[in-house]
C-alpha cells in the first residue's frame, strides 16, 4: 500500500534523495541486518521467467528464493523477513478497495487470454494464496528469521530495525518515507547480478530539503494525499479544487500523468501555507484542517477520528529523545518462527 503518488513524485522531482548503495561493498566486514517486507519481496523473487498465470513452478520458485537468500548471506547480510497477519479496522476500507482492484486485474488478464491467447504484461502479476506460504517455508529452510505480525507490518518493522540496530529496511512502500526508518532501501531499484547487490537509499532528510517541508509535516502530507487509512476517494473533491487552475485540454493519458505530479505539488503547497500555529500541533488542530479540506462534509467527527488514526500510524516511529533509557513505545506483538537446527 503506501502514500498515493508520493514515491513516483520523488523519483521524478527529488533525484538527489536517491543514494546508490552496493550492499556487497561492506568495508567494515560486520554482519548487516536487513529487515525485509515479505509481500513486496515475494513479487521480486518470483522470477520473470516463471508463468504467473497458471503457476505451479514451485521448484523454480524455491530455487529463486534460495539464490536470493544465498546472495545476501555471501554479502554478510542477515535477513529478517516480515509478513502481515491481518488488517486493522481503520485500514479495512482501503484494503477492500485494493482487493476489488485486484479482481478487476484478474478479469482483465482472463479477458486478454481469451481474446489474444497469450499472457499480458508482467506488471499485472498477482501472487496467489499459496505463494506466501511457500515463500515463508523456504526462508525458514534457509535459516532466515521469519516474523509474522498480527496486523500491518510497517510499525513493527521500524521498531524491530531500531531495536536490533538494522542497516536498513528493504521494501517498496512509501510509508517508510514518512517514518523514522534507519534506511529505506528501495526494493524497486534492487539489482542482483552474480554476487553483487545494489539498490538506492531513499533519504527522507534529503526529500525534506528538496520539498522545503519539515519532517514533522510528512504524516499530514500522507493523510492529505491518501494512504492506508485515508481513502483517496474521500479526498477527491479536495484534490479537484487544488487542480482546478491547472486543467487544460490535452490527451487523457498525458493529463493523468501531469495531474499525478501536479497533485502532489499542490498538496505540498497546501501544507506549507497552513497557519504556523496549526503546523506546530497538527493533532490538536485536525478539526480546523478538515474544515479547510472538506468544508461540506457532514460526518466531521468520524472524519476527524480517521485523520487522527492516519496520523497515529506514523507516531510510534518518530525519533526517540536522547536519554539514558529509551522511551518505551507501544508494544507490537510479533511471533517469531525459526526452523529447528
Amino acid at each position: 500500500m503506501g502514500v498515493r503518488g508520493l514515491q513516483s513524485y520523488i523519483l521524478a522531482k527529488c533525484p538527489d534523495s536517491l543514494i546508490p548503495v552496493e550492499l556487497t561493498a561492506n568495508t567494515d566486514k560486520k554482519k548487516r541486518l536487513i529487515v525485509v517486507e515479505g509481500w513486496s519481496c515475494l513479487r521480486s523473487v518470483y522470477g520473470p521467467h516463471m508463468d504467473f498465470i497458471c503457476g505451479g513452478q514451485w521448484q523454480e520458485f524455491r530455487a529463486s528464493i534460495r539464490r536470493f537468500v544465498n546472495t545476501f548471506q555471501q554479502a554478510n547480510c542477515e535477513l529478517a523477513v516480515f509478513f502481515t497477519g491481518g488488517i486493522e479496522d481503520d485500514m479495512r476500507a482501503e484494503w477492500a478497495r485494493k482487493k476489488s482492484q485486484n479482481r478487476d486485474t484478474v478479469n482483465m488478464v482472463m479477458q486478454g487470454l481469451r481474446q489474444r491467447g497469450y499472457a499480458p504484461d508482467r506488471k499485472h502479476f498477482l501472487p496467489n494464496e499459496t505463494h506466501p506460504q511457500v515463500f515463508r517455508q523456504v526462508l525458514l529452510n534457509c535459516h532466515v528469521k521469519v516474523i509474522s505480525t498480527p496486523f500491518s507490518t510497517d510499525k513493527a518493522m521500524v521498531e524491530y530495525a531500531h531495536k536490533h540496530n538494522a542497516y536498513g529496511i528493504l521494501a517498496n512502500d512509501s510509508d517508510f518515507i514518512m517514518m523514522n526508518a534507519p534506511r529505506y532501501l528501495s526494493l524497486h531499484h534492487l539489482r542482483i547480478s552474480g554476487n553483487t547487490i545494489s539498490t538506492v537509499i531513499i533519504d527522507r532528510e534529503k526529500i525534506s530539503d528538496c520539498l522545503s517541508l519539515p519532517l514533522t509535516l510528512f504524516p499530514l502530507l500522507s493523510c492529505l494525499l491518501g494512504n492506508d487509512v485515508i481513502n483517496y476517494e474521500m479526498l477527491e473533491e479536495f484534490h479537484r479544487r487544488l487542480l482546478k487552475d491547472s486543467e487544460e485540454e490535452e490527451g487523457e493519458r498525458k493529463k493523468d500523468e501531469k495531474e499525478g505530479i501536479q497533485l502532489v505539488s499542490a498538496v505540498i503547497d497546501f501544507v506549507k501555507e497552513l497557519d504556523p500555529e496549526i503546523k506546530t500541533d497538527i493533532s490538536s488542530n485536525v478539526s480546523t484542517i478538515i474544515k479547510q479540506v472538506l468544508p461540506e462534509s457532514e460526518n466531521t467527527e468520524e472524519i476527524e477520528a480517521l485523520f487522527l488514526s492516519g496520523l497515529e500510524q506514523y507516531k510510534e516511529s518518530q525519533p526517540i529523545p536522547d536519554e539514558t533509557e529509551p522511551v518505551p513505545s507501544t508494544v507490537v506483538t510479533v511471533s517469531v518462527v525459526e526452523k529447528e537446527k
